[in-house]
């Protein structure tokens, strides 16, 4: 793999908070690829395998409730994805689908979960993706939120936020 992706002008959420020598242990075993349109990075209802850094291109955030899917959000280079499931082990609540050409690196999850526990200054960093990843959400919900009491009038929407 390339250092440049690690260094330079495609900083990302989770490389700006490493050091220069933990920026060189993920690299090692960091798998850098093309993605074409339409790829699935994510599935919704799966563990993830790896964590994926998106370097390039644009991709669909696209979220499953009540058996219906909905698209939330958009996101470019510089986005983190499968950073809660990686950590918790739980599946994935969303897809995340590449709607043009992407340049991707994927993190196998074992080793960044060892590279983690060897390493927890690299926790800030993990806090940092989680963090961007709630802001996304909150994004959303107000956005849904806004939509909904436009369309509904004077009628109240009451949503319990945990």
């Amino acid at each position: 793999m390339s250092n440049t992706l690690l260094s330079g002008a495609e900083a990302n959420e989770l490389y700006e908070m490493l050091s220069p020598q933990l920026r060189e242990k993920l690299a090692t075993f960091g798998r850098s690829w093309s993605a074409p349109g339409g790829t699935h990075l994510f599935q919704h209802a799966a563990v993830p395998e790896h964590l994926i850094v998106l370097h390039a291109g644009k991709v669909e955030i696209i979220l499953y409730s009540a058996g219906k899917s909905v698209s939330c959000d958009f996101c470019e280079a510089g986005k983190v994805f499968g950073m809660r499931a990686i950590v918790t082990g739980e599946p994935q609540e969303l897809d995340v689908l590449c709607i043009e050409p992407c340049s991707v690196t994927s993190f196998p999850r074992d080793m960044f979960l060892a590279l983690l526990k060897a390493n927890p200054e690299m926790y800030s960093a993990v806090v940092r993706v989680l963090g961007s990843d709630l802001q996304i959400a909150n994004g959303i919900l107000r956005n849904t939120v806004h939509r909904r009491s436009r369309s509904k009038g004077s009628e109240s929407t009451r949503i319990c936020v945990m």
